[in-house]
């Protein structure tokens, strides 16, 4: 799991300019459903990554 969302941090910061830090705060918030889609297998770092993208940028 560490390594899945160091995955996602690491794709926020180098494709959409996020600052580490508020990469791993935005993880932070949403991690149940990253949790939840961990254990799914169902969606890869980079789709949950566009997934919070598109969270925080419509708020």
């Amino acid at each position: 799991m560490p390594a899945f969302t160091i995955s996602i941090i690491n794709y926020l910061a180098k494709y959409y300019y996020i600052n580490s830090d508020e990469a791993k705060e935005m993880v932070n918030d949403e991690w149940d459903y990253i949790e939840q889609e961990y254990i799914n297998g169902s969606n890869t770092p980079k789709d949950i990554a566009k997934y919070l993208i598109s969270l925080y940028m419509v708020a």
